[in-house]
């Protein structure tokens, strides 16, 4: 008794359940028809509905591209033996000092060599005036990228105690490499600035 009651209560269930679906798909059938497939203009499947519907439009008019490149900014576009090729169309020789797209030519001793016959880079006997504009520069950079020319070069000690002294942090690499950093900062919309020298 209890079993066929059961089964009764369940076969009465779905009918109701089969009805209501049927009245309810033919209701949404009704009122729109199936939209077209984005992507090859075939009818989409019903079960596709949402998922579509959900997507358009496929660009929104309330959304900016965060990652779009601000044409007012100047960037390394090739690493040059005597200097540098920039965004402007202009080439900078020598060594470079770049902030808030302002491209300086750093007036500094070319390398030398000690008795030893050592190479002396530039950067290791760097005086701390040549980079005074990175204290007054407005807005501030927040990261100083420097390149060493063809290897990576370590800053003089008083450079180094002076950027600290500013709230700079400094990242150290060879030219090349730093060039691309400096590039990938600007379009991420960080305020950094780049001190290279030449790789030749």
């Amino acid at each position: 008794m209890y079993s066929t009651l059961a089964r009764t209560q369940r076969l009465t269930t779905s009918k109701l359940y089969a009805t209501c679906y049927r009245a309810t798909r033919q209701y949404s059938d009704k009122r729109r028809p199936p939209p077209s497939h984005p992507r090859d203009g075939q009818p989409a499947r019903e079960d596709d509905w949402f998922q579509y519907d959900m997507k358009a439009p496929l660009l929104d008019a309330g959304f900016a591209n965060v990652f779009e490149a601000d044409p007012n900014m100047v960037s390394i576009t090739e690493n040059l033996t005597t200097g540098f090729r920039l965004s402007t169309g202009h080439t900078a020789y020598g060594p470079l000092l770049m902030v808030n797209n302002t491209a300086f030519t750093l007036k500094i001793p070319p390398p030398t060599e000690d008795k030893n016959g050592t190479v002396i880079n530039p950067l290791a006997v760097l005086d701390p005036g040549a980079l005074r504009i990175l204290d007054v520069a407005r807005p501030k950079p927040e990261l100083l990228v420097v390149g060493g020319g063809a290897n990576i070069s370590q800053l003089s000690p008083r450079a180094k105690q002076y950027l600290t002294s500013i709230g700079l942090q400094v990242v150290m690499s060879n030219t090349r490499f730093a060039s691309s950093t400096f590039n990938t900062l600007l379009e991420e919309g960080r305020s950094a600035a780049l001190l290279a020298l030449p790789c030749g």
